[in-house]
This record gives C-alpha cells, sequence and structure tokens, in this order.
C-alpha cells in the first residue's frame, strides 16, 4: 500500500450499471444489471459469473412511418401522456394497463400500440427480465406527437387560444390582470388547455372592469356553461389566488359599510350608526348616492371580512369613529364611488390590507383613486417584523415580489414588500387582532 493511499474496507451498494447502445435492425437496445459498488472508491465487487442483465431498454434507430390513428390508439396515447416519463427520464407505467383494461383495451393490445410508438420514434421503452419481459417503464420522445394522435387539433387549438388570451390581455393595468397577463405570457402557460386560458383572459379582463359577477353568471358569459367555471376554480386559484378576490362570488354585488357616516340618497338618508354592526348596500344603490357626511376620522377601508367585522364592533382602537367598508379583496368598480365621495368631502382614507403582494396591491389601487392621497395602517416592514404570525412564501410568491420591486421601485410600500421578501413570509391582517 503506497503511503497517502486511503485504507477502507469497501462498502458495496447495488446500483444499476447501464451497457452501451448496440444496434438490432431498425431498433438499438441496451442492457442493465444490478452491480455492488463500493460507496467510497466506486470499485464494483468481482463477480465468478456475468451478472444477468435485469431490465431492457429499446428505441428507434430508423423511424417508420407513424401508426394510423382508431379509437385504441387514441386511448393508448392518452394513457402513455398520463403515465410516461420525460425524454431522457424514464417513468414506471405503473396503473397504465388496468386503466386501459377498464376501458376495454386488453395489456396485449396495449403492446402493440407501444411497439408501434416505439418503432416510430415517439418513445424509448423498458422491460424487466427474468422470466417473461415485462414492459415497465416508458420515456416519451415526441410527446407532442402523441398528444396529436390521441386529440386531434388540440396543440393548434391550444397555440390559438394562447394567442388570443395574450392579445387580450396586453395593456391592461390592473394589478391582478397585470399578473394573469405575465402568466399567460410565461413558458409554463405553453402547456395549459384552451379552456384554462380562455378562463384566465376573461378573469383578466374581468378584474380590469371592476364588475362583481356571481360565479355562474360569469362562467355563462364567458365560458360558455354555468359550471365550467367551478370545474377550473381550484387550478385557477392556485394560480391567481382567489377568486372572490377580483369580484367573482356566489351572489350580486355588495358592499358593506360599518361604523359612522350618514350617506345622503335622492329619497332619504341612512345613518350608519342605526345598522350597527353594519349592512351591506347593493351597487345600484350605492351608485345613488349623492354624497356622505363623513365623520372626523374619515374612510377606514379594510380588506378582510373578519377583520372588518372586528372595526365594526369597535375592537379596532384606529377604525372608531371612522366609516369602515369592506373592500372584499381588490374593490369593485361600484366600490370606488366611496373613495370618490371621501376626497370629495376632504375626509381622510385609511387602508388596512394583508401583509402579501395581493395586500400591498389592493391598498395602492385604492389609494391612486384619492385625490389627497391615503395613509396605510399595519402595513410598514417594521409590521412584517412584529407580526406574531405569519406564513412562509410559497415560490410563485418569491418571484412575483421580486418582479414587481425590479418594475416599480419607488412605488408605495415597496419597503413592505422587501421586507416580507427578506423575512420570506407574508402576514394575515387577523394576525393584529389580539393588540389593534
Amino acid at each position: 500500500m503506497k503511503q497517502g493511499e486511503d485504507l477502507h474496507a469497501c462498502r458495496y451498494r447495488r446500483r444499476l450499471v447501464w451497457s452501451g447502445w448496440v444496434r438490432a435492425g431498425a431498433l438499438v437496445e441496451r442492457l442493465a444489471r444490478r452491480v455492488p459498488v463500493c460507496e467510497t472508491c466506486g470499485r464494483e465487487q468481482p463477480a465468478r459469473r456475468p451478472r444477468p442483465a435485469v431490465i431492457r431498454e429499446v428505441r428507434a434507430e430508423i423511424h417508420l412511418a407513424p401508426p394510423l390513428a382508431d379509437a385504441t390508439g387514441r386511448a393508448v396515447a392518452a394513457a402513455l401522456l398520463r403515465h410516461g416519463g420525460t425524454a431522457g427520464r424514464a417513468a414506471p407505467i405503473r396503473g397504465l394497463f388496468g386503466e386501459l383494461a377498464r376501458r376495454g383495451v386488453p395489456a396485449s393490445l396495449a403492446e402493440e400500440w407501444i411497439e408501434r410508438f416505439l418503432r416510430a420514434g415517439w418513445l424509448i421503452a423498458g422491460w424487466k427480465l427474468g422470466g417473461q419481459p415485462r414492459l415497465v417503464t416508458v420515456a416519451l420522445q415526441q410527446p407532442e406527437a402523441l398528444r396529436e394522435l390521441a386529440r386531434p387539433g388540440e396543440d393548434a387549438r391550444r397555440r390559438d387560444a394562447l394567442q388570443q388570451a395574450r392579445a387580450r390581455t396586453a395593456g391592461l393595468s390592473h394589478p391582478k390582470a397585470v399578473e394573469i397577463a405575465a402568466i399567460l405570457n410565461s413558458p409554463e402557460a405553453e402547456s395549459f388547455p384552451p379552456l384554462l386560458l380562455q378562463a384566465l383572459a376573461a378573469l383578466g379582463l374581468h378584474a380590469e372592469s371592476g364588475e362583481v359577477l356571481a360565479e355562474r353568471v360569469f362562467s355563462t358569459r364567458h365560458l360558455g356553461g354555468s359550471k365550467v367555471l367551478a370545474n377550473l376554480r381550484g387550478r385557477l386559484e392556485r394560480l391567481i389566488g382567489p377568486l372572490g378576490e377580483i369580484g367573482i362570488r356566489e351572489g350580486a354585488s355588495v358592499t358593506l359599510l360599518g361604523g359612522e357616516g350618514l350617506l345622503h340618497l335622492p329619497d332619504r338618508q341612512l345613518d350608519l350608526r342605526v345598522f350597527a354592526p353594519f349592512v351591506g348596500l347593493a351597487a345600484e344603490t350605492l351608485s345613488r348616492v349623492a354624497e356622505i357626511a363623513f365623520p372626523s376620522a374619515g374612510l377606514f377601508v379594510v380588506e378582510n371580512l373578519a377583520v372588518f367585522e372586528a372595526c365594526c364592533r369597535g375592537e379596532v382602537e384606529a377604525a372608531r369613529g371612522a366609516l369602515v367598508a369592506w373592500s372584499a379583496g381588490y374593490p369593485s368598480f361600484a366600490f370606488r364611488r366611496l373613495v370618490d365621495l371621501a376626497g370629495k368631502a376632504g375626509a381622510p382614507l385609511r387602508i388596512w390590507a394583508d401583509l402579501d403582494l395581493d395586500g400591498v396591491r389592493i391598498a395602492r389601487l385604492i389609494a391612486s383613486w384619492s385625490p389627497s392621497g391615503a395613509a396605510f395602517y399595519r402595513m410598514s416592514g417594521d409590521d412584517v417584523t412584529r407580526a406574531q404570525r405569519r406564513h412562509p412564501l410559497s415560490p410563485r410568491s418569491v418571484v412575483a415580489i421580486g418582479r414587481d420591486l425590479e418594475e416599480r421601485p419607488g412605488a408605495p410600500l415597496a419597503d413592505t414588500l422587501q421586507a416580507l421578501l427578506d423575512a420570506g413570509c407574508w402576514v394575515e391582517q387577523e394576525a393584529f387582532l389580539a393588540n389593534a
């Protein structure tokens, strides 16, 4: 043993070791064997006889003409798209044959179609050896060809839908509409189904309009059926957050008001103290309000319902003596009338929203409507630090906050966004109720 050479007792762990690719007619194949290899030095454990191959992987060297589609071929192609891996990464196809059998496609016929796809160069297939060979892995080489066979014309429809969605959302200014436009312009959107793209564009335009619609009304108007949006809602909310925040709700548009203030309508006056703790006004009623006699504490806008209720019940010191309004997330066009009337009356405007990107954007939007500006309550970087309960930022939120800071470094509450990014968290309004 030479000086300095590592002294150790080899500890072997079995791993798959692949041979090189070998040509066999129009196909090439390679074999994998389980070989004990030292974890420290990488040395293979000696063996008295050749180790048997355990997996055989095959791909086409010469691609044959693509198979003609029929119902069975389309079913097999669709199942492979759900179960197969990507080029360079084979995936185990557990459940594929059982799924096809339930659709009336026996395993023998499914394997025939997989063989055709293999010879066309659309995939690489792997068989487990030892006894009867069994197909166990698939890596998709040309998933777009399988998609076209499984669902003819879908890729073209997706491209058209993406192009239309991007065109419809270009130039929008509402914060949520801008966010949706950014999603549609990302590489991720290229894999979205056409209906999801259509829904995203419709939601962007809806946010821009400031309108409030019932879920089924929106779905019928923009997606062609009253239940379409309900089926897409989970995926949409994972992408852009709660739809209620941009005015998609179960019922009609209602603005909740509490605290103090006297609303002047053409035929009557409404004293908010009579309707304590709060009252709901339809958009049509709010549009008829000609003037509001605001209390000296002015207009206090709150994003979340639970916090709004606490303010109306006198549990938040800063809201006492003010007219308290619930923005319900991103405020509707009807809500803007409150801000306009506050501006005309010279009433101070204060805004309290969640300490997250949407909360900051909501506060900025409302403040932009006020000719005399606005103050923000519990929305500073110090409030982020002082919050007792926090939630971790999602990777998507980290990217979105970083993009906002890059594009609008001097915007109101930019320091708050930077604090959120530095802390890796966001904070709900409710976290401050205990010491409000």
